[in-house]
């Protein structure tokens, strides 16, 4: 029986929903657990409350908010701070977007995979539309 975080492959297999993810994307371990955080999070996290939360340092947290951000999949805002000096910023994850986000890359992946392997096995693309 899969998980609410697992897909069925159709081998059979059973794989979770961040592991696709994960390899979609090229993401890090690292990446998927403050995206996971900032998924489950009510509110925007800064970046010192991300490593906090997640026992990890700043700048590990750091380099996968910069890939995160990269792979627009997560939201960056200024926030007012009465410190002089660096801008602060939170973090979070718009849902609805990453939800449209994923259904048009997948879809576009499959779109393209249609063209190829329809290629590789010498079949013209139209007579694959079925499929």
């Amino acid at each position: 029986m899969q998980g609410k975080n697992e897909i069925s492959m159709p081998d059979g297999r059973v794989a979770d929903i961040f592991n696709v993810v994960k390899f979609l994307y090229g993401l890090s371990d690292r990446d998927i657990e403050i995206l996971k955080l900032l998924i489950k999070s009510q509110n925007a996290l800064t970046m010192e409350e991300i490593s906090s939360k997640l026992n990890i340092t700043k700048s590990v947290v750091n380099k996968s908010i910069l890939n995160l951000e990269k792979k627009n999949m997560i939201i960056k805002e200024k926030i007012e701070t009465s410190k002089k000096g660096r801008r602060a910023y939170t973090y979070k994850v718009d849902t609805h977007y990453l939800s449209k986000k994923l259904l048009v890359d997948i879809h576009q992946l499959m779109k393209d995979l249609k063209v190829k392997i329809a290629y590789i096995v010498g079949v013209e693309v139209e007579k694959t539309t079925s499929i």
